[in-house]
């Protein structure tokens, strides 16, 4: 089996520069093509954990999501992996369908991996589960979309209350006083959030607050699908749904559309993370779009800073949301 010296000698430059590059640094170009010939040439392959054991690092980074067949989580991933990727290092990615049993076991199989930094997007896990799977590990951990509360680390969240506000407000300039919601469960912190910016603007704007227009449930079709069905049973339905998930829009949009409600002459639907969907309705379905791509730069850019020395007070950021009417 080829090592990293058979590698330099063969490419006539020193083993330090091979393995800059092998860790996804810069080497000069006449270099570059040197390395790339001798490790084709040899069949050459990286042994990570013999390199872990020598550096202390494994150079590959957890990511534990609920899923990503929600694409605002796939943006994420992205956008995370190829600044990672850029920076040398590998990603080991879990979904844990927000099961809190599944939760917990995925966090606690990337720490023991030896994985050297985390990216989270925790939804069910308390501080004290968080601590007892983590702590004395000395892995640093990025918090996105939500955080645990208690817990002391980087967060990359986004101005859910703010944004969902904005959409509100929008909706009751427009003319509408039945503005319903179809929102995912209150224990989750960003449908608490996106809840208290619809709330604000009724209050603000001195519209009455109707508990019967609000609808909760997971963020899912299914409850889109259901919720826009039970508001439009109500004696006095909403002439506006607002929704706060990108499954949802899609199930509201379904049920609209198999009992020939149309949108939006006959209800106004404001979107939630569904830009391309809401983009192709005609009219155009008014949208919150959250920034995906800044999101996983972000977090992946505070992660790397830790790995490299910082060791500057937890960091929390609320990157804007952009609203398409």
């Amino acid at each position: 089996m080829a090592t990293i010296k058979d590698v330099a000698r063969m490419a006539g430059v020193s083993q330090s520069t091979v393995s800059k590059y092998i860790n996804g640094g810069q080497v000069r170009p006449a270099n570059l093509e040197a390395i790339r010939n001798a490790i084709a040439a040899l069949d050459y392959r990286v042994n990570p954990f013999a390199r872990s054991l020598k550096t202390q690092r494994s150079h590959s980074i957890g990511i534990l999501l609920p899923t990503l067949s929600i694409s605002f989580y796939s943006y994420i991933f992205t956008a995370l992996d190829k600044v990672f990727r850029e920076n040398g290092y590998h990603t080991i990615i879990s979904c844990y369908s927000s099961d809190h049993g599944l939760e917990r076991d995925y966090l606690n199989f990337l720490i023991g991996t030896g994985v050297d930094g985390l990216i989270y997007l925790p939804e069910n896990l308390t501080s004290d589960e968080f601590l007892e799977i983590t702590a004395n590990r000395g892995v640093p951990v990025v918090q996105v979309d939500r955080v645990i509360p208690g817990i002391s680390a980087d967060a990359v969240l986004t101005d859910n209350t703010e944004s969902a506000w904005q959409a509100i407000s929008y909706l009751i300039r427009s003319g509408h006083r039945r503005i319903a919601a179809i929102s995912g469960p209150s224990s989750l912190q960003t449908a608490r959030e996106r809840i208290a910016g619809y709330l604000r603007a009724l209050e603000e704007k001195g519209v009455h607050y109707d508990d019967s227009l609000i609808v909760r449930g997971e963020h899912t079709f299914a409850t889109g699908y259901q919720g826009f069905v039970d508001l439009m049973a109500l004696p006095a339905p909403p002439t506006a749904i607002f929704s706060t998930n990108s499954d949802t829009t899609i199930g509201i949009i379904t049920a609209a559309r198999e009992r020939g409600v149309n949108i939006p002459d006959d209800v106004t639907v404001f979107g939630y993370d569904c830009l391309d969907i809401c983009s192709m309705m005609t009219p155009p379905l008014p949208v919150i779009h959250q920034p995906e791509q800044e999101i996983g730069r972000t977090a992946a850019a505070w992660l790397i800073q830790r790995l490299e020395g910082d060791d500057s007070p937890p960091r929390t950021v609320r990157l804007k949301c952009t609203i398409h009417l």
